[in-house]
């Protein structure tokens, strides 16, 4: 059931204290200091089926109490790309407006994470639009905090419909491992912005090789391929229209 239960009890003559350490991926979830009086239960159950550090295929659970002690390794992997695990994700996505540092307003993306686990997943977020390619930040939800909002310049007009994806990944955009989210969004600055979540795509950053690129079109996203390859898809689709027209009068 993924849990662990103490019952403590006190047969002694007086009050007496005890204490429950509750340890899981070597971060301390719980302490318990109860007292008790002569003759009086404490019972407590701890479910830590959300309570994992999802980057590790081993977890260690700890109980350290007054009287016995419990310590024991479970091996639970997850898939780091499933918006349903216990771990940093995208939560929220609006469009607000800025100053920059020439006091000049801008559009800014408003992204807001959610970590429902203890444990902290920092990396770092992108955002791609048709104007924006590739402006990033540190994403962290704190320890201890269960949301926090990152703020991404956009080089598009603040007055203009803006249209992207934003993907995160705690260990880098081009990478296809590590907790990752991605969502594609659509709206204006201060008003409605409609955003939905993506399979998690690695992409190249702004400036490499491979870097990405966003299409305009909706809810659709590509790479823009190395020239040699754009020519060689213009001279194809030239020779398929050359086919056509000599089928076409040749009939």
């Amino acid at each position: 059931m993924e849990c662990v239960s103490v019952k403590a009890s006190n047969q002694a003559s007086g009050s007496r204290p005890i204490s429950v350490y509750h340890n899981v991926d070597g971060l301390r979830i719980s302490d318990e200091f109860p007292e008790l009086d002569p003759g009086e239960t404490w019972n407590k159950t701890w479910d830590f089926s959300e309570q994992y550090d999802v980057t590790r295929d081993n977890h260690s659970i700890s109980l350290t109490t007054t009287g016995p002690n419990l310590e024991t390794t479970i091996q639970k992997d997850f898939d780091l790309s499933d918006p349903d695990i216990p771990a940093q994700r995208i939560a929220d996505v609006e469009l607000v407006e800025a100053t920059n540092d020439d006091g000049d307003q801008i559009a800014q993306a408003a992204i807001t994470f959610e970590n429902p686990s203890m444990h902290a997943n920092p990396g770092e977020v992108f955002v791609h639009t048709e104007e924006t390619h590739g402006s990033g930040e540190l994403a962290l939800v704190p320890i201890g905090e269960e949301e926090a909002t990152t703020y991404v310049d956009l080089d598009d007009d603040p007055d203009s419909t803006i249209e992207g994806e934003i993907r995160y990944n705690a260990q880098g955009i081009n990478q296809d491992n590590g907790v990752r989210d991605q969502m594609w969004f659509r709206g204006e600055v201060d008003g409605e912005v409609t955003f939905q979540r993506q399979e998690f795509e690695a992409v190249g950053y702004a400036g490499e090789d491979d870097a990405y690129r966003y299409d305009d079109s909706p809810l659709i996203a590509q790479y823009i391929p190395p020239r040699r390859y754009v020519a060689g898809g213009v001279l194809i689709v030239g020779v398929v229209l050359i086919a056509v027209a000599r089928w076409h009068w040749s009939r």
